[in-house]
């Protein structure tokens, strides 16, 4: 099938990606770097622009804060061209009600700030693919500067439980019209996008074998337990008071997040680091841990967490909050706050080391072009 739709592309055709959160040139790698890559490989000219980025995102610990230098120009890196486009301020959500307010009312405006690289990637793209959130915000741009261009809105989590500001949740249904199709990363997220029905798809996780093949030794001692916990998303430190001292024995490592965990012997903490640095210490682990805190509708993370999926890569069990269980029997649920429900995950986890299956996925490449022309695939749509 891919080989099949990859041939079909006669010419260069181009696509530009947009993230509220993301840049390609960051360290950690979400779907939609993997979708860039694939997109790539397919034989498209890619674009990779990265927005709400501002003077307000250094007192965030953005990720992206390495590249400020580097803003407002369009550098080419893979063969793909990356736009990260700064401003003086940004708008964002506040638990201070007044100011809230304010920030609704700015949005707006932020969405017609000039740039003028932006409005090139935009205009010359063939298919403008944007991540379900704050890029939602551009899309009278978007059509403006682009009639003819397929635009696409990616899902891979609802706004409201990722903490975005109502505003962008309220642009997006009133601007759907202007959206060719809708791409979830879950069918449980049909519901929320209902407003959108007859244009909602559904598609899944990838994996590119070639990232895989030369993974290296494992980084823990030689005859440990170990567990391991990659990303930022929702991150619940509570989790690792439990269960690091109830486990001393078992070696923690958190990458990517936990800066101001409780300190412990057997708890190790790593900062953010280049996605294949990740692998050996999830390949190597004893289990897995999603530690997600409770969100608004957050059960969909079942199907749309990549760590979840890359334990089940590696057949490796994980321990999660019930409701990212889903239907994976080698997922352990427990109860976000409770004490013994930790306890008893991990333990229950422990016990199926070396005991589950891995799981296969299929490559990016064909996420890739579901994303873009799902209608080719019988089983994508959800409507």
């Amino acid at each position: 099938m891919i080989h099949d739709t990859v041939g079909r592309v006669r010419k260069k055709q181009r696509v530009v990606l947009i993230s509220g959160y993301h840049d390609y040139r960051t360290p950690k790698r979400a779907s939609i770097h993997q979708i860039a890559d694939g997109l790539v490989r397919c034989g498209y000219e890619v674009a990779f622009i990265s927005t709400r980025f501002s003077n307000l995102s250094r007192t965030k610990g953005d990720s992206r804060l390495f590249l400020w230098d580097k803003a407002n120009e369009v550098v080419t890196v893979n063969d793909v061209q990356c736009l990260l486009w700064r401003t003086t301020l940004h708008p964002f959500r506040s638990s201070v009600g007044p100011l809230d307010t304010l920030m609704g009312r700015l949005f707006p405006a932020y969405s017609n700030l000039p740039s003028s690289e932006f409005d090139q990637l935009v205009s010359y793209a063939d298919y403008i693919v944007f991540e379900a959130g704050v890029p939602g915000i551009y899309l009278r741009r978007l059509r403006r500067l682009n009639p003819a261009a397929k635009i696409i809105c990616y899902c891979t989590d609802r706004p409201d439980t990722v903490g975005s500001h109502p505003f962008v949740g309220r642009r997006l249904m009133e601007d759907q019209q202007l959206v060719d199709h809708f791409i979830l990363r879950s069918s449980m997220m049909a519901d929320y996008f209902g407003f959108a029905r007859g244009r909602l798809y559904r598609t899944g996780f990838g994996i590119h074998e070639p990232e895989f093949e030369n993974i290296g030794p494992s980084p823990y001692a030689v005859g440990s337990q170990a567990a391991v916990s990659v990303g930022s998303m929702l991150f619940d430190e509570t989790f690792f008071d439990v269960a690091a001292p109830a486990f001393p024995d078992l070696q923690v490592h958190v990458i990517g997040s936990g800066a101001d965990l409780q300190p412990a012997p057997n708890l190790r903490v790593h900062p953010e680091m280049p996605f294949a640095d990740t692998l050996p210490f999830v390949k190597h682990a004893s289990i897995g841990i999603a530690p997600y805190r409770p969100a608004p509708a957050a059960n969909y993370l079942a199907d749309t967490s990549l760590k979840l999926a890359q334990f089940e890569y590696f057949g490796i069990p994980a321990v999660c909050p019930h409701f990212a269980v889903g239907t994976s029997s080698s997922r352990i649920g427990y109860e976000p706050g409770n004490e013994q429900s930790i306890r008893d995950a991990v333990k229950a986890a422990l016990a199926l080391t070396g005991k589950t299956e891995s799981r296969s996925f299929p490559d990016w490449s064909e996420v890739a072009m579901r994303v873009l022309e799902p209608q080719a695939y019988a089983d994508a749509s959800l409507t």
